[in-house]
């Protein structure tokens, strides 16, 4: 196993090659096929490693709901490598932290491109990715992942995983309208500047769905109380409440709002969902969206290995506070990326318009279901209209619909 992180310029590493066991062949038609059958063969990931690299905000503002998606992602470096690597070769990623300050994040990109050389990098919900966009971008390094940034529909070079961001804003009103919401309050974080972005898009996507936005404010994660937003809220004659915002924040704000005998229907998206939520009676019968496949899932192989390299690697992760949708984004974009890399043989060597060709061969694929249907053009910005719905019944996850997604009509979008 291969992994260096790095957070403030400091690097620390650990190498290990991992020996024999099983691998997944390639897809039976190709990297556009939508469901195979896998075949296994005994391999060895020896030789040089592929370096992939990896940006998030781990730390600082709206970490409560990303901070575990470091440690996830390197379950799926280490479970890779435990498995006989990439075509043979093991996985060695630079993961680095930004702490949400933009200088940062650009000097992050810049040493993965420059100095480590990658062959992807992956967006752990980074939200700062206007900053380092062209350094990724005039290096023809493909990035893979997902955040709440519009770059995704707009930047062909960045091939989200799991649903862009309009989509994941319909998927989120969609549930609250399941949830016979019809009113909803949008309370938004004032740290980040995309999360302002939710706003409008509540107000013009609702219309179609018979939710309208009556009330909004903007809310900070250090504040001792939210009762000024709360009986605005109230006031408003909202029935239903959506909190953008890191997963404690949003918990926090719905406690505020039940000590003044306000009660809405929590809507979320992403990754405001945490573990805490399970414990917390004012956000019983909370519902929501996400981008990739609910976190809590072991109904399938596909999450059933994930759920196992989870407790192998990271055991107790699940129960952390700062566990939900967005600690995964690493896992599915892995898979993603190592299923494609397989498939057009990538090595150390290669170039990395090889990854992207493969990429851009993807049509209507879940990689066994952790995904919602993905597709990429070449050339094309690449939006992804699908989402899985969760929500929270007495202290335990629920798949409302089970692993069925909704979809936002095209002429929604």
């Amino acid at each position: 196993m291969f992994r260096s992180v790095r957070s403030n310029g400091r690097r620390t590493a650990m190498a290990l090659v991992a020996l024999v066991t099983l691998i997944t062949a390639a897809w039976g038609s190709g990297v556009a096929s939508a469901s195979t059958t896998a075949a296994k063969t005994v391999a060895k990931a020896t030789g040089a490693p592929i370096p992939v690299g990896a940006l998030g905000s781990f730390t600082g503002a709206g970490s409560g709901s990303t901070a575990q998606a470091k440690a996830v992602f390197q379950d799926w470096v280490s479970w890779t490598n435990a498995n006989g690597g990439i075509n043979g070769h093991p996985v060695k990623a630079y993961i680095l932290d930004n702490a949400n300050t933009p200088s940062t994040s650009l000097t992050n990109a810049q040493e993965l491109v420059s100095q480590d050389n990658v062959k992807v990098v992956f967006d752990l919900s980074d939200d700062l990715e206007s900053t380092w966009a062209p350094v990724v971008d005039k290096a023809n390094v493909p990035v893979m992942g997902m955040s709440e940034s519009p770059i995704f529909l707009s930047d062909s070079n960045f091939y989200s995983t799991g649903t862009t961001v309009i989509s994941l804003i319909w998927g989120e009103l969609d549930a609250a309208r399941q949830a016979k919401v019809t009113k909803l309050a949008a309370l938004y974080c004032a740290e980040i500047a995309s999360c302002a972005q939710e706003v409008p898009l509540v107000t013009s996507l609702g219309k179609s769905l018979n939710v309208s936005l009556v009330y909004s404010a903007k809310i900070s994660s250090s504040a001792s109380s939210y009762t000024a937003q709360c009986l605005g809220a109230q006031s408003a004659g909202a029935n239903g409440g959506t909190v953008g915002a890191a997963g404690n924040t949003g918990l926090n704000v719905a406690e505020s709002c039940a000590t003044q005998g306000y009660k809405p229907v929590w809507v979320t998206t992403a990754g405001e969902m945490t573990t805490p939520w399970l414990k917390q009676s004012s956000v019983n019968g909370a519902v929501g969206n996400v981008q990739d496949v609910p976190w809590f899932d072991s109904s399938i192989p596909a999450t059933k290995k994930m759920q196992a390299a989870l407790q192998k690697y990271s055991p107790g992760i699940t129960k952390t506070s700062s566990f939900g949708a967005v600690s995964t984004i690493g896992w599915s974009a892995g898979v993603v990326f190592s299923t494609v890399a397989k498939e057009v043989g990538l090595t150390p060597t290669s170039s990395t318009s090889v990854l992207v060709a493969g990429l851009d061969q993807v049509k209507n694929n879940t990689f066994g279901g952790l995904t919602p249907p993905l597709t990429y053009e070449a050339g094309k910005p690449n939006t992804i209209p699908c989402s899985f719905l969760v929500g929270i019944k007495n202290g335990h996850w629920t798949e409302p619909i089970g692993l069925k997604v909704v979809c936002q009509p095209e002429a929604a979008s």
